[in-house]
């Protein structure tokens, strides 16, 4: 399970759990993230409503998303409450650990690319990424498309090809659609052929979609994976347009469209 590089959670901080034991009063709650550490949640601090049985909202074995409301580690002790948590920032950090899974899954190709241990490669390599990035999956990400950036926080230039080589295998980069809307006016005789003209040597030249939406405006549609070569294209796209319409006395404008 994936693991942080401290003792104790601090105070303030959601964490995931799973219910390892139930009283009629408190449900102890183990860390997954924290191996060896427990918390516990008082009945008052279960549900923002009265609770007759604490059973009735906390399971054996489920997985919750629980506040850190106090930590005292010389008694070993970690307060949780479950009802401060709303469902946004109970998603978000299920979501969290989600990618901490397959950040550790890559982690563990990479302990067995340097034949070491899994815990070894949490001390060498997991939780420098943790510490640099706020977790081992973007530093994962990093890796992907710029594994100099690793070398330069102070990462081992062994560890960050290695880091490089199993993302690129394991993490896929979906593309994503940006759009610009497009303003094209003409006033010359022939003037939507003209206009067809334009649009049609951006689309042979960048190889986007232009959508008509209502005259004189177009929707473009750039499908790329990384956003700052996208906007970088869009950039070209608008110089490229202004130039084409200019030839053949068009007024061309683009704006982005979030």
């Amino acid at each position: 399970m994936p693991r942080k590089p401290y003792e104790f959670p601090e105070e303030g901080e959601l964490v995931i759990g799973k219910v390892k034991e139930i009283n009629p009063h408190s449900a102890v709650i183990e860390l997954l993230e924290y191996p060896g550490k427990e918390g516990m949640v008082h009945i008052s601090e279960v549900a923002r409503k009265w609770v007759r049985d604490i059973r009735n909202f906390v399971k054996p074995s489920q997985i919750v998303v629980a506040l850190v409301l106090q930590v005292d580690e010389k008694k070993n002790f970690i307060a949780l409450s479950l009802k401060r948590v709303n469902q946004r920032d109970k998603e978000k950090k299920l979501k969290e650990y989600r990618r901490e899974e397959k950040a550790e899954k890559m982690l563990e190709l990479v302990a067995k690319e340097l034949k070491i241990t899994l815990d070894e490669a949490y001390e060498k390599i997991g939780f420098f990424l943790y510490e640099e990035f706020g977790e081992m999956y973007k530093g994962f990400l990093t890796a992907r498309e710029k594994p100099e950036l690793l070398i330069k926080k102070g990462l081992d230039k062994k560890y960050a090809e290695i880091v490089k080589k199993i993302a690129e295998k394991a993490i896929e980069i979906r593309e994503r659609e940006f759009k610009a809307e497009i303003e094209l006016k003409c006033f010359e005789g022939d003037g939507i052929n003209r206009i067809k003209k334009v649009l049609n040597a951006i689309k042979k030249k960048f190889g986007v979609e232009i959508k008509y939406i209502a005259s004189p405006k177009y929707m473009l549609v750039l499908k790329h994976k990384d956003p700052k070569k996208a906007e970088k294209i869009l950039e070209q796209i608008e110089k490229f347009g202004e130039k084409e319409a200019k030839k053949l006395k068009c007024e061309f404008s683009m704006k982005r469209v979030k």
